[in-house]
């Protein structure tokens, strides 16, 4: 989706209904993206620097 989009990046935001089944409600071209650092400990910010500069 982020390719056909014209997008290096994107938050995604999904719900899960009462019967488990995941629903796609919008991509984000600048979503919020810390508290998925903090919780599991990967380099997000990092990882996106790097793409920026050309280090992929």
């Amino acid at each position: 989706m982020l390719n056909r989009l014209g997008l290096p990046y994107g938050a995604f935001d999904f719900v899960v209904t009462p019967e488990d089944e995941w629903v796609f409600l919008e991509v984000n071209p600048s979503g919020q993206y810390g508290f998925i650092e903090v919780a599991t400990g990967l380099s997000i910010t990092a990882a996106i620097a790097d793409y920026l500069e050309g280090k992929e």
